[in-house]
């Protein structure tokens, strides 16, 4: 008997000796290797869903804890600015911030630095840090070359732009602006720089055909105002040429109706695995550019379908 339990004691310290590096290697496994705090604009839309959710399974992919969260709308800055504040507090190795604003940012610029946190911003461009998204002015040029190929030189066009304290809307419109004075196809008529709602996309258009009734093309600097755009031009006649800045469902039912002459997409899906591709390589010391740009590509009416069935 006694040499019966001297055996089963033999076995069960053999199982534990075995189990125990077993156990270690899961919990090693478990243990992120990094913890990174993400600070975006909003989550309102299907284009920050997207950067969302890529950004998640990306994390995932490569065992790093995400921590995302959002200001209640893209005028909040002080909100945006107190929880990345609170993220310093709570320790973390890495930060990515849209920010809402851009010209309240150098107080979690400078602490980030003091920390010796690894930066990067996305959607919005900040001089010296590294960024990821859409090459803005591009998109601005890109869309006043379609614009000018759907309209008879000299006509009168407008830009409905989301808030000036942006980049990416500042940057859409000297896009725009600049290609148009260059080529003297359009005559650039009207400005309008306000929040990022469709509230006031539809108010200020229908503002501008009134002060313009000669209209006959609008750039407009986001989805969601496109769509304002689009319900208050409904019924102009002549139709008035609309061309956007990104993509999600609603937008691209209305291009496949006619509604919209094309939008110039901003995939979320890539700008999130790209920012999670771009934050590892500076948190393992790797040099980066600044500047990581996203591909824009222009949809029209015949390429809806396609860009949707890509999406999904």
């Amino acid at each position: 008997m006694r040499l019966m339990m001297m055996v089963f004691a033999a076995l069960l310290t053999g199982i534990f000796i075995v189990l125990l590096p077993m156990q270690n290697q899961e919990n090693s496994i478990a243990r992120p290797a990094y913890t990174v705090g993400v600070v975006l604009k909003a989550m309102d839309s299907e284009h920050w869903l997207a950067v969302r959710s890529s950004m998640q399974e990306a994390a995932q992919e490569k065992n790093i804890r995400l921590i995302v969260m959002t200001p209640e709308n893209e005028s909040a800055y002080d909100e945006q600015n107190q929880i990345i504040e609170d993220l310093f507090a709570g320790g973390i190795d890495a930060l990515i911030v849209s920010p809402v604003n851009i010209h309240h940012t150098d107080q979690w610029v400078q602490e980030a630095k003091e920390r010796g946190l690894p930066l990067l911003t996305i959607d919005e461009k900040i001089d010296g840090i590294p960024y990821v998204g859409s090459d803005n002015y591009a998109i601005g040029q890109t869309a006043a070359k379609e614009m000018a190929a759907r309209l008879p030189e000299g006509a009168s066009v407008g830009i409905i732009a989301g808030s000036a304290n942006q980049d990416a809307h500042i940057q859409r419109v000297a896009g725009f602006r600049d290609y148009l004075s260059a080529s003297h196809s359009l005559q650039l008529v009207d400005v309008e720089a306000d929040e990022t709602k469709y509230r006031q996309a539809t108010i200020e258009t229908e503002q501008m055909l009134k002060t313009h009734p000669d209209l006959q093309g609008l750039f407009v600097t986001s989805a969601m105002m496109t769509l304002g755009a689009i319900d208050a031009t409904e019924m102009h006649t002549p139709a008035i040429h609309i061309i956007g800045v990104d993509t999600q469902n609603d937008t691209l039912a209305a291009l496949k109706r006619g509604r919209i002459d094309a939008m110039i997409s901003q995939d979320g899906h890539e700008t999130g695995q790209l920012a999670i591709n771009v934050i590892m390589d500076l948190l393992s010391g790797t040099a980066v550019e600044e500047n990581n740009f996203i591909e824009n590509d222009v949809i029209t009416q015949d390429k809806a379908d396609e860009y949707q069935i890509k999406e999904e």
